[in-house]
């Protein structure tokens, strides 16, 4: 261990640049389903691996349960109160950190309702918002008393489309300011990112996980080299020659295909910054871009969540070394 940490430790002195490995786009527990049933949603109490919640709890409410869901048995429920005054713009949301530099489009289902007399589209609105800035909102459907909508595909801005991790909110918000006689209610499942790979899955070599089989994979590849825990292509539990040859079958390819969205038995590891699947220098780097910086809920460097990235998160990062989670059996 003290080994692992002096060899991370001599990284930090890396200048850090912005060429560092891009993350892979995903979002992670998608369909809510990681924690299942969760009465009343908090910064302490939220879904795996969503890291912020924020909502005035005299006005909104917002829950994991399995009264609707269009994947496995749960979906989020954002909620606001029957007999309640807004003022513009009060809202409850729900963030993930995500990377979106190969994403094409997320796509999300959702169900729209309301206690009594209609969904209204001028006291209240549903959306998704990157950075704080909406790409996609509720007021142009129309219906009644409620409605479902499956297989929403936005597109994702080309300015999103970096090596940093951007926030991924879903929101509830007040149009306008009103005493609500009626409560309204946006649930959402399978939300996920279509990316240049899609659910066609990451090739085995495509180790980077950015669709394509280049020598950026190759140089994970030589990396493992004899490794037992490295990326092993041919099962035999070490990186060795077959491996190599194994791997020559896939090179230069690329794929295509719909959204993946994880599983709730997908492994995802603390230490797996750029969430491509396993801990290695591309991790040391996003830590070392943020170190000594501090910030907020999501910010992913800060490991022990003790608002400040130093030694004490790469103390964890060097825990996990060389870990690899679930991406990796796609």
């Amino acid at each position: 261990m003290m080994k692992k940490l002096m060899v991370l430790i001599s990284m930090i002195t890396l200048v850090c640049c912005d060429l560092c490995s891009a993350g892979v786009s995903v979002v992670k527990n998608g369909s809510f389903e990681n924690d299942g049933r969760i009465d009343y949603v908090t910064q302490s109490d939220r879904p795996e691996y969503w890291c912020s919640v924020n909502y005035n709890s005299a006005k909104f409410i917002e829950y994991v349960y399995n009264d609707w869901a269009t994947s496995g048995d749960y979906s989020l429920t954002i909620y606001s109160y029957m007999y309640t005054s807004f003022n513009q713009n009060d809202s409850a949301t729900i963030t993930q950190s995500v990377y979106l530099d190969n994403a094409e489009r997320i796509t999300f289902d959702i169900y729209l309702w309301a206690d009594y007399g209609g969904w209204r589209t001028d006291l209240v609105t549903a959306g998704v918002l990157i950075d704080n800035t909406e790409i996609w909102n509720s007021d142009g459907l129309t219906f009644d008393h409620g409605i479902f909508v499956g297989n929403i595909a936005v597109d994702i801005n080309e300015t999103f489309k970096d090596s940093s991790p951007h926030l991924l909110t879903l929101q509830l918000k007040a149009d306008t300011s009103s005493y609500n006689l009626y409560a309204y209610a946006a649930q959402w499942d399978s939300i996920g990112l279509v990316t240049t790979c899609g659910a066609g899955g990451y090739l085995p070599a495509d180790f980077t996980h950015d669709c394509l089989v280049d020598i950026n994979d190759l140089a994970v590849l030589a990396e493992g080299w004899l490794d037992p825990n490295g990326p092993d292509l041919t099962g035999d539990s070490n990186v060795n020659f077959a491996d190599f040859a194994e791997f020559a079958i896939y090179w230069m390819a690329d794929n295509s295909g719909e959204p993946f969205i994880p599983g709730p038995e997908f492994i995802f590891l603390d230490a797996d910054l750029n969430d491509d699947g396993i801990v290695d220098y591309a991790d040391v780097l996003v830590l070392c871009n943020n170190w000594l910086g501090t910030g907020g809920y999501c910010v992913r460097e800060d490991l022990n969540d003790d608002d400040f990235v130093d030694f004490m998160d790469l103390a964890l990062l060097a825990e996990q070394w060389r870990e690899i989670g679930d991406l990796y059996g796609l």
